[in-house]
């Protein structure tokens, strides 16, 4: 878990911006289908960065003359069913905190607050309980809470300190044999279920949850493809895009493409290197100072000169990225904040994500971009490019009807069926340049087709 010294850092830096007190709920747990049954539940992230505590209901009270946690009061049977718990002072003392009070007290203590700042949750329970007991609504996607906090979490949040980094540095470890186990499952027969149950297992062998449902699929022009429903067959590429989070709460988020045979056909190598061109290239530019939306341009000016030498696109490179041409084969953004959200900060939408007086473009593609920042120190992105073909792009005029007088339709058909390839790593902005924190998961094509004919290490 986050360690009591670094949450208390975190109370006092979010205290120095904000005046006044600030309510910040845990969330309550949601039923998967019976009472007793819960989906698996995940603390709010910005009440973990403040607090540490994985509670389910509980809640923070930032005020002037100090900061106090409530947490549930077990029932009186709970010993019974989950063995002897720790008083929640014990469990406040844990966690740093001096004051600890029964949840029950919450209530009585909202309303004596003046001027009281909230955010809401992921979970609609909380929100309903926060609207009915300030007054004010809340709701994840229209009414996120106070701005000034909003925006306080933002500019803290988004840029990790030291231990922050090696808490996703550890994570990256585990999540870089979860990779390596699973391109040494892969083989000619077997199934998309049994390599994501390997890359699943080591994750989970190592005391550690998947960041979020891991994509293993042959069809990886589906961009989000939860589904494991088809075998390995020989000619195909498997794409995984896969991550763990720490008991810290903070997160990878990787994906790596391979030859289900252990060896990339020529055509899929010419893709793949100019896949990992426009990666390198736009992980280099990951500086201080550095607007992220000229990273992902960065990246798909390499991948439009790849695409007109295979004959798919003519023109002007220039042209032709400004026009958005290239998003007919890499239509979605570069990349992503990330920390102790896998897309860290997108509760709060495109203000987390554009810097001020920027907006989101209409255009297609780049319309996808979730981030368009100057970088700063502390900043952790991911950077994503791939090369896609999608019969639903490719066969829609709306969407290719404005490239008539450089997209070879008839060039493309030879494509169909190919998938596609996407290249993923978590890069750390320093004032010296990029520290790619997943830099051990093997990437060359070399790297990946030995990954490929290694042994499969049992895990469990």
């Amino acid at each position: 878990m986050l360690p009591p010294a670094a949450t208390a850092r975190h109370r006092d830096a979010l205290r120095e911006r904000i005046h006044g007190p600030i309510l910040v709920m845990a969330g309550r747990p949601q039923l998967r289908n019976i009472p007793i049954n819960h989906l698996p539940y995940r603390a709010d992230s910005t009440f973990l960065w403040l607090t540490g505590c994985r509670v389910p209901g509980a809640a923070v009270l930032l005020d002037g003359d100090g900061d106090t946690l409530f947490l549930p009061r077990p029932p009186a049977d709970d010993a019974l069913w989950h063995g002897p718990q720790p008083t929640i002072q014990a469990q406040g003392q844990t966690l740093g905190f001096g004051r600890v009070r029964p949840l029950s007290e919450l209530p009585e203590v909202v309303p004596q607050r003046s001027g009281l700042r909230t955010l809401a949750t992921t979970d609609p329970a909380t929100n309903r309980w926060l609207t009915e007991h300030t007054g004010r609504p809340h709701d994840t996607r229209t009414e996120q809470g106070d701005p000034s906090v909003i925006e306080a979490v933002i500019a803290l949040r988004s840029k990790l300190d030291a231990f922050e980094i090696d808490a996703t540095r550890a994570v990256a470890e585990v999540t870089e044999a979860a990779h390596r186990a699973a391109m040494a499952a892969t083989r000619i027969g077997s199934h998309e279920a049994r390599v994501g149950a390997v890359f699943d297992g080591v994750i989970a062998a190592h005391g550690l949850t998947t960041a979020y449902d891991s994509i293993v699929t042959v069809h990886g022009e589906v961009l989000h493809n939860f589904h494991r429903s088809h075998p390995l067959a020989d000619g195909q590429l498997l794409l995984l895009d896969g991550g763990a989070e720490g008991t810290s709460g903070y997160a990878t988020d990787v994906t790596r493409t391979w030859p289900v045979n252990g060896r990339f056909s020529p055509r899929q190598k010419a893709v793949y290197e100019a896949v990992l061109e426009a990666q390198l290239h736009s992980i280099q530019m990951c500086r201080p100072g550095t607007r992220y939306r000229d990273i992902h341009l960065a990246s798909a000016r390499v991948l439009t000169r790849f695409l007109v030498d295979e004959g798919l696109l003519t023109g002007d490179l220039d042209s032709l990225v400004e026009r958005g041409a290239h998003a007919l084969f890499f239509p979605h953004g570069v990349g992503h904040l990330i920390g102790l959200d896998v897309h860290d900060l997108e509760l709060y939408g495109d203000t987390a994500g554009y810097g001020p007086g920027r907006t989101r473009s209409t255009q297609f593609g780049l319309n996808a971009l979730r981030l368009d920042r100057d970088l700063v120190p502390g900043n952790v992105v991911t950077i994503e490019p791939g090369f896609y073909v999608v019969p639903a792009i490719l066969a829609n005029a709306d969407i290719t009807a404005p490239f008539a007088d450089c997209f070879h339709a008839s060039a493309a058909e030879a494509w169909l069926g190919f998938g596609g390839i996407r290249i993923e790593d978590d890069v750390h902005v320093t004032p010296t340049g990029p520290d790619v924190l997943t830099a051990g998961i093997p990437k060359t094509v070399a790297e990946v087709e030995a990954a490929i004919a290694a042994e499969l290490v049992p895990f469990w």
